[in-house]
Order: C-alpha cells, then sequence, then structure tokens
C-alpha cells in the first residue's frame, strides 16, 4: 500500500511516507526500512515522524542491505509539531 501525501492518517498497517522508505505501522510501534544507499530518506521520515510524537528506540539494524528503525508512539506526551530551540 502507498501513502498518499495528501493524507494525514499515519495510521495505516504500511505505507510510504517518502519514495523510499517503507513503514509498517501499528498503533503505537512502527518499523521503517529503507537501502543503506537512501538513508537522507529515512532520516527525514523519523524527523517527521518525531514531529508526530513517534519516538525512536534505540539500535538500528541492517540486513540485506536494509538499514530498519523501530519507533514507539508517545500517547501520554506527545511532542508539539514546533520546536523550541534555546
Amino acid at each position: 500500500m502507498q501513502y498518499d501525501n495528501t493524507q494525514n492518517d499515519l495510521n495505516q498497517n504500511q505505507f510510504k511516507l517518502s519514495q523510499h522508505v517503507k513503514i509498517d505501522m501499528g498503533y503505537r510501534y512502527c518499523i521503517l526500512s529503507c537501502s543503506k544507499h537512501r538513508l537522507s530518506d529515512m532520516v527525514e521520515t523519523v524527523e517527521s515522524l518525531s514531529e508526530k510524537g513517534w519516538e525512536i528506540i534505540p539500535g538500528l539494524t541492517s540486513d540485506d542491505g536494509l538499514v530498519f528503525q523501530s519507533m514507539l508512539k508517545n500517547l501520554k506526551n506527545p511532542k508539539s509539531k514546533k520546536r523550541s530551540h534555546k
């Protein structure tokens, strides 16, 4: 299933927020994957999800040319979309 950038619903089972990053998503947990040659796309996707209240779970994994990162939805204290710089 491919993600349509005009949609804001991030609770689908599988979609692409970026052309090169695949996300398998549940209600509170997701796994991102992309080619090791497209890490900048993964970084942008992680940043985008972080702004929506998702937190990185420590540990980055690689297998067969793909890089995997898992994230967890912070339901108690979601981050605001606007970051403050001190």
